[in-house]
């Protein structure tokens, strides 16, 4: 697809996501959807992936959050100032907003969530926060760039200016916990979570269900849902039955399915496709054999056809991957370029480094997450891979246990996708291939490139604009030669019943796993 027709595609989603909540609305109901798999953790200091965010985001809140346009708007913070300068930023917290428990939210509560959700799985949030290097490195009890002014008043001081600052401030690990909450529950505070969200954990059921409760007394007013359940069906058919007989409100279209359901007189009615800022790409361990070695890496990125993924399993309904930017980020270029297929050629690296037809290399071991279109296309990519001589090993596991194999370094060549967390290329590029990120924090492939650190280090501290774009293109180009292969950007696609009103379509949003404020949804029955 090209960059006009998915900027095409954007707006028409803008458009679908249909009014705001307003006066007259139908109140109370069960939003029903579905999830491939349990979410790994309700904690926003743990969570790594869009199941748990999914569910993170209903019932924490964070100091500001993005509308359905992407801008920085009000949430916990009713209003703030920043600095001339660009580094000094003052938040106001509205009065009255009272945590699931029912005490009131204070500022010390940000600068204790802050302090907490460095020491998670996301750091590289807090990170550009004076001070925050020393208390990640346990040299300080605390990050002093973060002083709590006034019971209401919070200041963020950053080390230089960092132009997508307030998306950080947007984002699951800023978001704001009670401080005796988290420290009487510790690592179960991952299973019973308290925040200041609309919805309140209800129960949970493991690898069954997950229930969420309106939270009546949020600073917003009531959600007009009174309940949402996410059942855990792994398979997508299994869930487009359940959807069809009526038993889930939206749902995924199943993979081979999205022509059909395009042309069923019924079901055409009820689909929604557009482009989120997502990528599936096939990622390495550089630092385990063998694929350590450049050319083994380049071989396989040479063997691998994506249209047969693209335009066969997903059948024209997802956006072919050139580089690692999806189309609908800022800065996309639509001129970067992988390895393109060519057999020939991987033939001919794999004997430059000692495996002449794979003689020698032995069985690989592709590792990805349960689900039915990750397990179809690593049957391709093994069918592809023996073309050239490559025996591959399918590791399918579920995604918690993926997840933590991955970011561990227990996988060598591994399913790994990246939906932006907020829309800017650093989110992309540094968090994933910069080397201070090496390991969960987000870059798994545990790459390291001085010269590609250098680059994401200046492009991050510039202002916006061209120029700073492209400092991340040069960046990108490097990373696609040297260690990922993007099979496809993602789009959403998923089937919504018409009585499903409010729901937002964001490029930020995947289906079935909305990431949009399901405050504002309601059911007109």
């Amino acid at each position: 697809m090209s960059t006009r027709g998915a900027l095409w595609l954007l707006t028409f989603a803008l458009v679908l996501a249909g009014p705001t909540a307003a006066a007259g609305q139908n109140k109370g109901g069960t939003l029903r959807g579905a999830f491939a798999s349990d979410p790994p953790t309700l904690d926003p200091a743990q969570a790594t992936d869009t199941t748990s965010s999914a569910i993170i985001r209903q019932m924490f809140d964070t100091l500001v959050e993005l509308d359905e346009t992407l801008k920085p708007v009000p949430a916990l913070a009713d209003r703030w100032t920043v600095s001339k300068d660009q580094k000094i930023y003052t938040f106001m917290l509205r009065p009255g907003v009272r945590f699931h428990h029912g005490r009131e939210l204070r500022a010390s509560d940000v600068k204790f969530s802050f302090e907490r959700g460095a020491k998670g799985k996301r750091p590289w949030v807090f990170e550009k926060i004076v001070g925050a290097k020393e208390f990640l490195r346990g040299q300080a009890a605390e990050i002093r760039g973060i002083r709590v002014v006034d019971d209401r008043t919070v200041e963020i001081t950053l080390e230089r200016s960092f132009a997508p600052f307030l998306y950080l401030m947007a984002y699951d690990a800023a978001s704001i916990v009670p401080r005796e909450e988290a420290a009487r529950r510790g690592a179960e505070f991952a299973s019973h979570p308290v925040g200041t969200g609309p919805f309140r954990l209800g129960s949970w059921r493991r690898d069954d269900q997950v229930v969420l409760e309106a939270f009546r007394e949020h600073f917003r007013g009531a959600p007009y849902l009174d309940r949402i359940v996410f059942r855990v069906i792994p398979a997508e058919i299994t869930r487009f039955n359940e959807y069809k007989t009526g038993h889930l409100d939206y749902t995924d279209i199943p993979t081979g399915h999205c022509r059909a359901v395009q042309r069923d007189p019924v079901l055409k009615y009820e689909v929604a496709i557009w482009p989120i800022l997502g990528t599936q790409a096939m990622r390495f361990n550089v630092e385990r054999p063998p694929f350590n070695d450049r050319r083994i890496r380049q071989a396989i990125g040479h063997a691998i056809e994506p249209q047969a993924i693209v335009g066969g399993l997903l059948e024209g309904c997802v956006v072919a991957g050139k580089g690692i930017l999806p189309p609908a980020m800022p800065g996309f270029n639509p001129s970067m370029a992988g390895p393109v297929f060519d057999p020939d050629h991987a033939r001919r690296l794999l004997a430059e480094a000692g495996f002449p037809g794979g003689k020698g290399l032995g069985p690989l071991v592709f590792s990805y997450n349960t689900g039915d279109l990750n397990q179809r296309i690593a049957e391709v990519l093994q069918a592809q891979l023996k073309g050239i001589g490559i025996t591959l090993e399918l590791r399918r596991l579920d995604w918690a246990a993926h997840i933590k194999l991955v970011d561990e370094g227990g996988a060598g060549f591994f399913r790994q996708g990246w939906i932006a967390d907020y829309p800017d290329p650093e989110n992309f590029l540094t968090v994933l291939f910069h080397s201070r990120n090496v390991g969960a924090a987000g870059n798994t492939s545990r790459y390291r490139n001085p010269a590609l650190d250098r680059l994401l280090d200046e492009a991050d501290q510039m202002a916006p604009g061209p120029a700073r774009f492209k400092r991340y293109q040069e960046a990108e180009q490097i990373v696609l030669n040297d260690a990922v292969i993007s099979l496809y950007h993602y789009t959403s696609r998923a089937l919504i019943k018409p009585y499903v009103k409010g729901l937002e379509r964001s490029p930020l949003s995947s289906a079935p796993e909305f990431l949009a404020p399901l405050r504002k949804v309601w059911l007109d029955r």
